[in-house]
């Protein structure tokens, strides 16, 4: 049997993820009215920026013990896991619709920041002057995202406001500290309580790293975008996820350069890049076409991580078969 304090951990955890989720979402609609942008912008730059409280610990924790390379797999298997699991699972909730304004230009620039990422780090190493260049453009990107939208709603534009009844300051600012600072203790508890539960019952280390530990991080996502699809809040659960992958490698992935050199794992290169990529291009059907994401695509997607799981597991090298099925045309 677990020890009951594990038992109180997980459980505990996930009571505060639950309440801390729904506080970070009332209060980034609140904030989004009362500075008048759009709530897919407070979901990126609010709900996406603060659930990544996490992978940004794991950065400076990491690569200040010189372990850059754990850092970097907590990144890419953040955003991995952010498209095919976090945002899938509020979508089997409820259906998710991508029309809102300011959505497809958002996920360009995701898309971007992706092959950008990719591109270089497959063929340099992350350098501190690398690092300044992601810093300065997610400044530069956070800034014209809030002043498009502003720029949208002087000219009258529907950005999705909406008159839904509002916070006062004192209570919408007691739900974003809640939220952004719950929800990282919640994710620490789950975490916490389901390794030990895990280990007491004899799983081995490696299945614990590659499942509890690397979603892990990206839970508190994982909350705020059920507490938002719960709401009918669709444009906060995707701007959440577009906003946590920015976030991660603009921000996080910025960190790590800070530290000096770093060269990237083969395995990075040889399979978890093109799941990366992948994952992105996923998103982008939806997003591109306007298509409503269903249950039935939240299924997919769902079943698609779970491949992704086991191909980590087995070892799986695309880059090779790649180059064996482009060497033979």
């Amino acid at each position: 049997m677990p020890d009951i304090g594990l038992l109180a951990a997980l459980i505990g955890g996930l009571v505060i993820l639950a309440f801390a989720g729904d506080f970070l979402v009332n209060g980034a609609v609140a904030f989004a009215r009362r500075i008048g942008v759009s709530p897919l912008v407070a979901g990126i730059l609010i709900v996406g920026f603060g659930t990544s409280a996490p992978e940004m610990v794991v950065a400076i924790s990491a690569a200040s013990q010189g372990d850059q390379g754990l850092a970097l797999g907590n990144i890419i298997g953040s955003n991995i896991a952010n498209i095919w699991l976090v945002l899938a699972v509020p979508a089997f909730l409820v259906p998710l619709a991508t029309r809102q304004f300011g959505l497809r230009r958002s996920f360009y620039f995701m898309l971007a920041a992706t092959a950008v990422w990719i591109g270089w780090t497959a063929f340099f190493p992350l350098t501190p002057l690398f690092g300044l260049i992601l810093l300065a453009t997610l400044i530069v990107y956070s800034v014209l995202m809030v002043w498009w939208t502003s720029d949208a709603i002087r000219k009258g534009v529907d950005v999705g406001l909406d008159e839904a009844e509002s916070l006062g300051t004192l209570m919408m600012c007691v739900s974003l500290i809640v939220g952004i600072v719950g929800l990282p203790l919640g994710a620490h508890l789950i975490v916490e309580g389901g390794v030990g539960i895990a280990r007491s019952y004899n799983v081995s280390e490696e299945i614990i790293g590659l499942t509890l530990l690397a979603v892990g991080t990206s839970l508190p996502e994982l909350g705020a975008g059920i507490a938002a699809a719960l709401r009918r809040r669709g444009e906060v659960v995707i701007g959440n996820v577009i906003g946590s992958n920015i976030f991660n490698l603009l921000g996080a992935g910025a960190i790590i350069s800070f530290f000096g050199a770093v060269d990237l794992a083969p395995t990075f290169k040889q399979y978890d890049y093109w799941a990366m990529g992948a994952a992105a291009l996923c998103l982008g059907i939806f997003v591109v076409s306007r298509s409503r994401i269903t249950r039935l695509a939240a299924l997919a997607m769902v079943i698609i991580y779970g491949l992704y799981i086991y191909g980590l597991i087995a070892g799986w090298n695309l880059q090779a078969g790649a180059e064996a099925l482009f060497g033979r045309t």
